[in-house]
């Protein structure tokens, strides 16, 4: 869309402001605001911003500053056109299509870059085809600072560059109330006018406030709310009866298995104090039998000498003696019988304890501590890695660890550790570390807990020679 040039006499000027006038009822003068827009574009030099409290109203003066555009293009006598490009803005463009679509309606079949500012790319194009330009743009509120930003200092770096450069924003007041909230980059770079009374706006005014309404809560969320704090109760009791149910069955079977203990224990305990008493009173009573024999046998002795018994009182002396053994077999009781078999068990399980002991003891001799071979297979393996298994200060700990893992074919040596002997234990010497490395991974699970590392031979050889000192 083109138009004439903007460049008016002020005569011209002056005429059409004097018929844009009205009176108001209170006697005072109001400019329109498309006249008003003219003014600020003429002699201000900056960018304008027409703010309006709904769509309707900022949109119809949109239509009618372009509209005075084709006006004044058509009036005008000079060769010279205006470049227009009009945009409706909306919050599903973003700030490159925005720029991409007042570029291609400025500037066709131009190639240009989109990431770059519009005070960059524009005022570039305005220089090469020295034209004037004009951008409309509807729906102010819907574009974003950053692009707002872009427009002013177009407008005011094409003022420096003596080129004609008009932007004219049309939107609802909150676009304005962004300037006002960001004063510092915008002040004396853009008017705002009021779409109602024609009135130029400062970023200061009272209108520019943002009103901070708490927002209401429906009925439906109050619902929703109460709902969700009812579920989310009845939620944690269900869990918290479950838990408690749970702990209630777990203390009565602890309690049942407790009186179960405790009246086991009474039982065997009345049992043992039974079978103790009848035990004592058998013994008391084979000990009068025997005590008895033992008086009567005196007696005779000293009532008379050493005279050769009789059959009949051989016969007699067995009978009693038959007697004496009937009374002492005496059936015993359960208890006894199981306090009889356990004492045996655990006699028969010491006993086998000590001879496994004792074998283990026969078979697995305690490796001596001894530093020879180390000296000796340094010779053999100059290059050689042991690993280091453990180390103890206490020689019978460590000679207890060796008896432990025979299989293993480990060794030790003793070396100066903060001015004591220490007793280190490391495996056989092998000829590369490589290899010392692989068998860290066929050692027992127990040795390979204690995280055993490789050592080098040399190491382990001024180590010993160290303590030999």
């Amino acid at each position: 869309m083109s138009a004439s040039a903007n460049s008016h006499s002020t005569y011209q000027t002056t005429q059409r402001l004097t018929e844009s006038e009205s009176s108001l009822a209170d006697g005072s003068v109001a400019i329109s605001v498309t006249a008003r827009i003219d003014y600020n574009l003429r002699f201000a030099k900056q960018a304008v911003l027409v703010v309006g409290d709904n769509t309707e109203q900022y949109s119809q003066l949109a239509s009618q500053f372009l509209v005075s555009l084709s006006n004044v293009n058509h009036s005008d006598t000079q060769d010279n056109h205006i470049n227009v490009a009009f945009v409706a803005a909306s919050s599903k463009l973003n700030d490159i299509q925005i720029r991409c679509r007042l570029i291609e309606q400025l500037f066709v079949n131009t190639l240009f870059d989109p990431e770059k500012s519009l005070a960059v790319s524009v005022l570039g194009f305005a220089k090469q085809h020295g034209e004037s330009i004009s951008i409309v743009i509807d729906h102010a509120h819907a574009l974003s600072l950053q692009v707002k930003y872009e427009l002013c200092q177009l407008v005011s770096l094409a003022k420096k560059s003596k080129l004609t450069i008009n932007v004219v924003l049309f939107g609802l007041t909150e676009a304005a109330q962004q300037l006002a909230a960001n004063k510092s980059l915008f002040k004396n770079k853009m008017a705002i006018i009021d779409a109602g009374s024609g009135q130029v706006i400062g970023l200061d005014d009272k209108k520019m406030m943002i009103a901070k309404s708490a927002s209401p809560i429906f009925l439906w969320q109050k619902i929703s709310l109460v709902s969700a704090i009812v579920l989310i109760g009845a939620a944690l009791t269900w869990i918290y009866l479950l838990i408690a149910e749970d702990v209630n069955k777990q203390a009565f079977n602890i309690k049942e298995q407790t009186v179960l203990e405790s009246s086991t224990l009474q039982d065997l305990s009345s049992l043992n104090v039974n079978d103790i008493s009848g035990n004592e009173n058998t013994r008391q009573m084979q000990k009068k039998q025997k005590t008895a024999l033992f008086e009567q046998s005196v007696h005779a002795s000293e009532s008379s000498n050493i005279v050769q018994a009789t059959s009949e009182e051989i016969n007699q002396a067995l009978m009693t003696i038959q007697l004496v053994n009937a009374i002492q077999k005496i059936p015993a009781k359960a208890g006894d019988v199981l306090q009889a078999l356990a004492i045996a068990d655990n006699k028969i399980d010491a006993n086998v304890i000590d001879a496994q002991s004792k074998k283990t003891v026969n078979q697995n001799p305690v490796a001596e501590i001894t530093n020879n071979y180390y000296q000796s297979k340094v010779k053999e393996y100059e290059n050689g890695y042991v690993i280091q298994i453990a180390g103890f200060s206490d020689e019978r700990l460590s000679e207890r660890f060796l008896s432990l893992y025979p299989e293993e074919n480990l060794h030790s040596y003793q070396k100066q550790l903060k001015g004591k002997k220490f007793t280190v234990i490391t495996s056989r010497v092998f000829p590369n570390k490589s290899e010392a490395k692989a068998i860290i991974q066929l050692l027992p699970i127990q040795l390979i807990e204690r995280k055993p590392w490789v050592k080098s031979i040399s190491s382990v050889i001024n180590e010993i020679n160290t303590f030999k000192q």
